[in-house]
């Protein structure tokens, strides 16, 4: 009966059920025997499910990662990472500059991040090093005799954070001319680096395992299939910004320090400080899931060589807590800012905040106010901290860090006391490190990886990558998300002072009550086109943003 055609016919008298001729025919024709193909020697069952409601979250949790994780290009997972929120997500902020007293063991925990003492032995070429530093020596204590001895202005600035940046600034990138001009003969990948100052490094992540606070286990309370889990462990979005004064780029990657597998990336102990980060002293703040590394998709040099960072914010911590907390204040820095760089790299490589990395990534750096100086290695072993990632991971990231040593003693007129000549042979080795070719860098892009070369009209790509751009922007959006303010929690949800007021808002039930933390990034009225501009006259309105598709009609 369901493949005939069901035709109703009305007499004087009665209306009957009547199956046409032609339908009969077909079914006769087309319903055959079923192909042997179709029957298995044992029954192949569908999988019994859990339909528990937590069991149900994890399901659409797992399905949201896979989709993300099978976009072809990297806009697109950015898109896709942003469209659960359209005002942004309550985030943590992770900030490398403002270091707080006890947020260095719950950067560890939100990082999974084991601290070793030391850089590692055998991974720079210190007797190359060692022999161009002879030859630098001339040019570095001439450099240091203009920044520090020699005023580059007529006017005094006086002394403050900012000038002190500056000026390491300026020396950094000096610096670094006088060192790539010495090594680009010998070192090719130097010779064709490319220098930005002052990058803005972003990263984004899922962080699962923390304590849950006060407000959501009163939600949980009032909620009755919540009721029983009150004190469950929750996940938390974090958002980490860098600020490095300079950063040298090549094409090729950093080759690992140690195994993927080896002992000190996959059991070495890392602190668990799961309570609310803003019991160590960090905010929150909504904000769209930035990722930036200093760079738009697309570059030929996309892989960090050497990151440059200035440590001005020494002075007024030591003011604040006192001096013997400036190391775990510059651990806590080095590790924000590390993971950081790693993460942004990694996610444009196809990886992410929910997509694993399948190889090590590896980044140098060195803090320094021109004298004093620290440096370390950093090797990205896992990405993905969502839910019991955190905890249950078989990977562990890694940070070498040295001891602060001194450039110099001091400098006169007459000229450079006491050069240390090992602090520059560390730096140039870190210079010399000399990156290789993987042979699948990005095994969850497409070939062509990014936006530009995708297969959507140009229209639409232009207008996805400059929506996207907006977002990872850091602007405010022109409608702030709605808030409950002070006098309508006392007034009107707390006590019904005023009944005979229209419902209007969102926390007030109406019939078209909407609740802005639901609301999707897709969320909203669709672009009307005018007459004049439409391509088909049928066209009244443009499509909606996909992240699959870029746009599609509803």
């Amino acid at each position: 009966m369901a493949a005939a055609r069901i035709v109703w016919k009305r007499r004087t008298s009665s209306t009957f059920l009547r199956i046409s001729p032609l339908s009969r025919d077909w079914a006769r024709r087309n319903h055959n025997p079923a192909p042997l193909d179709e029957y298995t020697d044992v029954p192949e069952y569908p999988p019994i499910l859990d339909v528990s409601r937590e069991a149900r979250k994890r399901r659409k949790t797992e399905a949201w990662h896979h989709k993300i994780t099978g976009l072809p290009t990297l806009e697109q997972k950015l898109m896709e990472l942003n469209m659960p929120k359209y005002y942004g997500y309550w985030a943590c902020r992770l900030l490398d500059t403002k270091p707080t007293l006890q947020g260095t063991p719950f950067t560890q925990y939100a990082t999974r991040t084991h601290v070793v003492e030391g850089l590692p032995e055998g991974y720079h070429e210190k007797e190359a090093a060692a022999r161009l530093t002879e030859g630098l020596k001339g040019a570095v204590e001439d450099l240091l005799l203009l920044n520090f001895q020699a005023p580059l202005s007529r006017r005094d600035f006086g002394q403050g954070r900012a000038i002190e940046r500056h000026q390491t600034q300026n020396f950094l990138l000096g610096l670094h001319k006088v060192l790539a001009a010495a090594l680009a003969p010998s070192a090719e990948h130097i010779k064709d680096a490319v220098v930005d100052v002052r990058p803005r490094v972003e990263a984004f992540w899922f962080l699962g395992g923390l304590e849950s606070d006060n407000l959501l286990k009163k939600k949980r309370r009032n909620f009755k299939p919540m009721k029983d889990r009150e004190h469950e462990l929750m996940e938390r979005a974090i958002q980490a910004e860098s600020s490095p004064s300079l950063c040298v780029r090549t094409s090729l990657g950093l080759p690992e320090v140690v195994s993927r597998d080896d002992s000190l990336a996959t059991s070495a102990p890392v602190p668990v400080e799961n309570l609310d980060p803003r019991a160590y002293g960090f905010k929150f703040q909504h904000k769209h899931a930035t990722i930036v590394t200093g760079f738009w998709p697309g570059e030929a040099k996309e892989h960090s060589q050497l990151w440059l960072h200035s440590r001005e914010f020494e002075e007024k911590f030591s003011l604040e807590f006192g001096p013997h907390n400036v190391h775990n204040a510059l651990m806590q820095k080095m590790i924000v800012s590390s993971f950081s760089q790693a993460l942004a790299h990694a996610t444009y490589q196809g990886f992410g905040p929910v997509t694993e990395l399948t190889y090590p990534i590896v980044q140098q750096s060195a803090i320094t106010d021109g004298q004093k100086w620290n440096f370390s290695l950093y090797q990205m072993n896992t990405c993905a901290l969502h839910s019991e990632n955190a905890t249950e991971n078989p990977h562990n990231n890694i940070l070498w860090l040295s001891p602060e040593q001194k450039l110099f003693e001091a400098v006169e007129e007459s000229g450079v006391k006491g050069l240390n000549e090992e602090v520059l042979t560390t730096l140039i080795a870190m210079y010399l490190k000399k990156g290789i070719v993987r042979e699948d860098p990005s095994p969850y892009l497409a070939p062509y990886k990014h936006l530009a070369n995708h297969d959507a009209p140009e229209e639409y790509r232009a207008e996805f990558q400059e929506y996207l751009r907006v977002l990872l922007s850091g602007r405010p959006r022109h409608f702030l998300k709605p808030e409950m303010y002070l006098w309508e929690k006392i007034y009107k949800r707390d006590n019904n002072t005023r009944p005979y007021e229209a419902p209007r808002r969102f926390f007030e039930e109406h019939y078209n009550q909407k609740n802005p933390e639901k609301r999707r990034l897709d969320d909203y009225s669709s672009i009307y086109i005018p007459k004049a501009c439409r391509k088909d006259r049928k066209q009244k309105h443009k499509p909606r943003l996909n992240s699959e598709h870029l746009y599609k009609y509803d």
